[in-house]
């Protein structure tokens, strides 16, 4: 049973077809990036790197702002976060209800933006001079 995991291209942008994401479709090796989105669980999907590193996100619409958001989730790791557990948090994360789940990855990108920011430092300034 080889069925193929990569979506058929439809023009410029490939439209991608759900499918019921499994742990091993995460492990596969993939000619290039790849997104299946889960027909379990509407707005995750799994991106899968040429490296064969599998990442969740979770998409979904933002009703303050009305635009479609993503959601970072975690990295597949069978030990320690499989499809269940993307799925999980995603129910979980539906349960807190629209304006909560917005916020939330709000907070995440600003926590996110702060840890990339470096700080100034003062020893190691270079003049113009």
């Amino acid at each position: 049973m080889d069925s193929s995991i990569a979506p058929s291209p439809a023009g410029k942008r490939g439209r991608n077809s759900s499918v019921i994401l499994t742990d091993r479709m995460c492990e596969k090796r993939v000619p290039k990036r790849t997104k299946l989105y889960d027909r379990k669980c509407p707005g995750l999907y799994v991106s899968i790197t040429t490296a064969g590193v599998a990442t969740f996100s979770f998409k979904f619409t933002d009703r303050q702002t009305g635009k479609q958001r993503t959601g970072w989730l975690g990295v597949y790791n069978p030990e320690t976060f499989t499809v269940e557990d993307a799925r999980s948090k995603v129910y979980g994360l539906k349960s807190m209800g629209g304006e909560a789940l917005a916020e939330t990855f709000r907070d995440q990108k600003t926590t996110k933006t702060k840890r990339a920011r470096p700080s100034p430092r003062s020893s190691t300034s270079a003049s113009c001079g």
